[in-house]
């Protein structure tokens, strides 16, 4: 019943104008501010943390910011996993340095598309599954009607999606060995095999594996987000190259460059990245818990 329930609501708001859906967003963000909900409480924890140069005033509004945009998330996951995929597509108003990939494929180098919870990921990766053979990680589903709603969602525009386990890395690294371009959410928090290193200044337990892969492979990686347009009117995507060539540099030099990257890139729309995460969860020895 819950799936159904589920389906239905998917199915509706792929239906709903996007603006309409950023209404409903920004509805159920205030809901959120106004009922002191648990993702208020994370992410006024996180922004105070990591933006303390903002005033008392500001980190209270950009907390209410992002509350919103995380209410634009929940809602347009219909539009991203079941809307029409040409419609879908066609939200994307404008590129960035898209160049950027098209000259690290033209150089033979695979491209490592790094994509943070921020804006809308699911948009960035089905525009460039569109455009370039692309290979991405997913994490398998206990329910099978959840699994084939996701696959069916990620891959109708061409992704390959590979299970987070060694056949999948292993896939991964194949993909970039052939030139191909694969993606990574690089803010995701692992479970095991990551090393602490500073974000925002704060010691956060990151992720190996892209850092790996670009060693492994020589691959280049770049840094994409949706950005959207405050009248809603769709999608900015945005391209950025990394400050140092990640794969020419050792595993705890290139996790802090990769980590120092996200940052400036979060600093451009702030309102937009997911501070509702917990990304400071696991702590190093001694130290006490910030949630």
């Amino acid at each position: 019943m819950k799936f159904l329930l589920f389906k239905f609501i998917l199915g509706l708001t792929a239906l709903l104008p996007l603006r309409l859906v950023h209404w409903l967003g920004n509805l159920i963000g205030q809901l959120s501010w106004l009922s002191h909900s648990r993702i208020r409480r994370i992410a006024s924890r996180n922004i105070a943390l990591c933006l303390p140069e903002l005033s008392a005033e500001q980190q209270s509004r950009l907390v209410k910011q992002t509350l919103r945009e995380t209410g634009k998330v929940i809602l347009e996951t219909g539009r991203m996993w079941r809307g029409n995929t040409e419609s879908t597509l066609a939200l994307v108003r404008d590129c960035e340095n898209q160049q950027l990939i098209d000259d690290a494929l033209a150089q033979k180098r695979g491209v490592i598309l790094a994509m943070p919870h921020y804006g809308s990921w699911e948009l960035t990766s089905l525009y460039c599954a569109r455009h370039y053979p692309m290979t991405t990680l997913y994490a398998p589903q206990a329910d099978p009607r959840i699994e084939q709603l996701i696959r069916q969602a990620r891959q109708r525009s061409g992704a390959r999606l590979v299970p987070t386990d060694n056949n999948g890395i292993r896939a991964l690294s194949r993909a970039l060995k052939q030139g191909e371009m694969i993606s990574i959410l690089p803010d995701q928090s692992p479970r095991s095999n990551g090393v602490f290193a500073a974000f925002f200044g704060l010691p956060c337990y990151t992720m190996t594996l892209l850092s790996k892969l670009a060693s492994k492979n020589n691959a280049c990686v770049i840094y994409a987000y949706a950005r959207r347009y405050e009248d809603s009117s769709g999608f900015k995507l945005v391209f950025r190259a990394t400050e140092q060539d990640l794969s020419q540099l050792p595993l705890q030099e290139s996790v802090e460059a990769m980590n120092r990257d996200i940052e400036a890139l979060i600093r451009e729309t702030p309102e937009q990245y997911q501070w509702t995460y917990k990304r400071f969860k696991q702590r190093p020895p001694g130290e006490p818990p910030i949630y």
